[in-house]
C-alpha cells in the first residue's frame, strides 16, 4: 500500500476520485530509488474506509504506526509525545501512511528518528497480527470510490530522505537558525504573543460594540479583526502548546479548531492539491479548484468573477460541512462549538431578525470574504494547477513549492498581517510546527537552498495571483496546458544556472512563449470580453481594491495577455 501525493492529480475525475491511471513520475521522498513494493492486495484483511471530510482512506494497522516503509509501535510512547496522544493516534486511525506528517513536523529530523528507533517492530509481526489493505478498483463502492492510481495499486511506499536531499539540507538550515536565535522548537515570538492578545482583546470589543450600537460600521470592523482572530487560530492549531489558544481564535469567529487540527494539518497539509485534500473541493459546487474537472456554464463564465459574494457565506458553509459531519459520528463535540450559534442568537434578540441578521450577515461577511480570498490565493496560483510538473516533484517537499503560492517576498512579520499572514504559504506547507513570526527569516533560508539546488521557488505579487486565482476557478485546463508547456522547458536543465528563483514576479513574467492551441481557442471565445476591456474598461474605469483586479486583469483573460509576451 502507498500514499501517492501526486500521481492522483494526471486523473479527470467522475465524483470523488478517477479509476484511469496515468503515466507519471513519483512524488514520493525517497533514500534509494523511491519506492520498496509492499505485499499483494490478495495477502492482506479487506475492511471498511474511515472517512476524513468525506474522503475514504484505508489505515494499514490498528495498532502499529508505518513511517518511512516501517513499522513501529508508539503505544507506550503515547503519553510521553511532546504533540500529545491525538496526534500520534489521528496520523494512525484516519490516514494510510505517517511518513509525511512525521518528516514535516520534525525540522530536527536526525535526532527524532533516532527517538523512533527503539520503538521499531519487525514487518513479520504486522502481517503475522493482520495487515489491512485497499480494494482494488473493482471491489469498490461505485457511487463512492475511494482514490486509485498507479502507485497505490502497484503496492509502493514512501522512504525516508536521505541526509544529502534537499529538503532534509532545508530542514538543518533552519533547525540550526532556530537554535540560534533560541527558539528551538520554532514556538511563538512574544512580539506575537502580544499582538495575538491584543488581537483577542480588540475583537472582543469590537463584537460588544456591535452588539451594542447595531452600527454596520462596527459590525464590517469587528468582521476584519475577526479575520486576523481567524489567522491567529490556523497558526495556533499547528501548535499543540497552544491548543487553547486556537479555542480562542477559530472557534470564537465560527470555526473549529478540533476539526482544522485534523483535517488541515494531517489531510491538507500531507496531501496538497490532490484528490484526498479535503481543501480540494471544499467550495464545490461554486468554485470549482480540480484543474481536472469540468466547468459547467455558470462555473465557467459567472461564478468565479461574482466569488467575493460567495465567499461573504463560507464562514456558514464551513461551519455546516463541520457540523453534519459530528452528527455522522466523523467529528467530536466541543462546547466551543456553540459559540457561533449563541453569538448569532445575542445578536438576533437584541436587534431583531431584519437588523440582527443584517450585522451578522455584514460582520461574516467581510470576514468571509478577506480571509478565504487569501487562502483560495495559496493553492490555485497558475504553477499550483499544472499538475504535470507537480507529479514530476522529486519529493514531498518540492511538491508542495509546486502547489502553494507566495507573494509579498521578505514581508516583516507586521507588515505581512495585512495578508493574514498567509502570503508564506509554502514556508508554512514545508514547516508546519514552525510559528509564523519565524516565516520571514525562514523565507530567506528556503530561496538560497533552493538557488544551490536548482529547485524553482514562485513567489509573485497579490494581484497577479489573484487574477491567476480567478482564471483558475473558471479554466484551470488551459492554464494547465500553458503552464506546462512554460515550466517544462525550465525543468529541462540541471543546475543552479537554471534555477526560477522568483522574487515578486510571475513565471509568465519571467519566460514568455508563443499561444498554443487552446490559447487561441479560447481567445475566440473571449473576443467580446477583450473588447469591452480594451474599449470601456482600461480606458474609464480606475479602481482599487478586489473590483480593480477584476476590471483590469479577470475580465480581460491572463491566456490573452500571456499570448503576446
Amino acid at each position: 500500500m502507498a500514499v501517492d501525493v501526486g500521481e492522483g492529480l494526471t486523473q479527470r475525475r467522475s465524483g470523488a476520485c478517477c479509476q484511469k491511471e496515468q503515466e507519471a513520475d513519483k512524488t514520493l521522498p525517497d533514500a534509494d530509488d523511491g519506492t520498496s513494493q509492499a505485499s499483494t492486495a490478495d495477502e492482506g484483511i479487506r475492511t471498511a474506509p474511515v472517512w476524513s471530510s468525506g474522503v475514504p482512506f484505508y489505515p494499514p494497522s490498528a495498532k502499529y504506526w508505518r513511517i518511512g516503509g516501517k513499522w513501529y509501535d508508539f503505544t507506550t510512547f503515547l503519553d510521553r509525545h511532546p504533540g500529545g496522544s491525538e496526534v500520534l493516534l489521528l496520523s494512525r486511525d484516519r490516514f494510510e501512511d505517517c511518513t509525511f506528517v512525521f518528516e514535516a513536523h520534525h525540522h530536527n529530523y536526525q535526532k527524532v528518528r533516532a527517538i523512533i528507533r527503539k520503538y521499531e517492530v519487525p514487518e513479520e509481526r504486522v502481517r503475522k497480527e493482520g495487515l489491512r489493505v485497499r480494494p482494488k478498483p473493482n471491489e469498490q463502492d461505485p457511487k463512492r470510490p475511494a482514490h486509485q492510481d498507479k502507485s497505490l495499486n502497484s503496492g509502493e511506499v514512501v522512504k525516508l530522505l536521505d541526509d544529502n536531499a534537499f529538503y532534509s539540507v532545508l530542514r538543518r538550515r533552519v533547525t540550526d537558525y532556530l537554535r540560534k536565535i533560541g527558539y528551538p522548537q520554532g514556538g511563538p515570538t512574544l512580539q506575537c504573543k502580544c499582538l495575538f492578545w491584543a488581537n483577542f482583546t480588540a475583537w472582543g470589543l469590537s463584537w460588544f460594540g456591535t452588539w451594542y450600537t447595531g452600527r454596520f460600521l462596527w459590525a464590517a470592523g469587528t468582521g476584519i479583526v475577526s479575520a486576523w482572530l481567524g489567522a491567529f487560530g490556523h497558526n495556533w492549531c499547528h501548535q499543540p502548546n497552544y491548543k487553547f489558544w486556537a479555542y480562542l481564535s477559530l472557534d470564537c469567529v465560527g470555526f473549529s479548531s478540533d476539526g482544522w487540527y485534523r483535517e488541515h494539518n494531517l489531510q491538507h497539509h500531507m496531501y496538497t492539491n490532490t484528490p484526498w485534500d479535503n481543501h480540494f473541493k471544499g467550495t464545490d459546487p461554486f468554485l470549482i479548484t480540480d484543474p481536472t474537472v469540468e466547468r459547467n456554464f455558470l462555473q465557467r463564465w459567472i461564478l468565479p468573477y461574482v466569488n467575493p459574494v460567495i465567499l461573504m457565506f463560507g464562514l456558514y458553509g464551513n461551519y455546516i460541512a463541520h457540523t453534519v459531519e459530528l452528527l455522522k459520528g466523523n467529528e467530536k463535540f466541543a462546547v466551543s462549538k456553540l459559540l457561533f450559534p449563541l453569538q448569532i442568537g445575542a445578536m438576533l434578540k437584541r436587534w431583531g431578525l431584519i437588523k440582527g441578521a443584517g450585522l451578522i450577515l455584514t460582520l461574516n461577511g467581510f470576514l468571509g470574504v478577506y480571509y478565504f480570498s487569501v487562502a483560495l490565493m495559496n493553492h490555485n496560483a497558475e504553477h499550483c494547477m499544472d499538475v504535470k510538473v507537480r507529479n514530476s516533484s522529486r519529493d514531498w517537499a518540492v511538491a508542495q513549492l509546486n502547489s502553494s503560492a507566495d507573494w509579498g517576498v521578505q514581508d516583516s512579520f507586521l507588515v505581512a498581517a495585512r495578508w493574514l499572514w498567509l502570503n508564506y504559504h509554502t514556508v508554512h506547507h514545508l514547516f508546519p510546527l514552525i510559528d509564523f513570526s519565524h516565516h520571514p527569516a525562514v523565507q530567506a533560508i528556503l530561496m538560497d537552498t533552493c538557488e544551490e539546488f536548482g529547485v524553482h521557488y514562485r513567489a509573485g505579487t497579490a494581484k497577479n495571483i489573484y487574477k491567476e486565482m480567478v482564471n483558475s476557478f473558471a479554466s484551470p485546463l488551459s492554464l494547465m496546458q500553458e503552464s506546462s508547456s512554460m515550466l517544462e522547458d525550465c525543468r529541462e536543465h540541471d543546475g543552479p544556472a537554471a534555477t526560477l528563483v522568483q522574487r515578486n514576479l510571475t513565471a509568465t513574467q519571467v519566460i514568455g512563449h508563443a499561444p498554443n492551441e487552446a490559447t487561441r481557442r479560447v481567445q475566440g471565445r473571449l473576443g467580446w470580453y477583450q473588447w469591452w476591456y480594451t474599449h470601456w474598461a482600461q480606458s474609464k474605469c480606475q479602481m482599487t481594491g478586489v473590483l480593480g483586479i477584476v476590471l483590469e486583469g479577470v475580465i480581460r483573460p491572463s491566456l490573452l495577455q500571456k499570448a503576446t509576451l
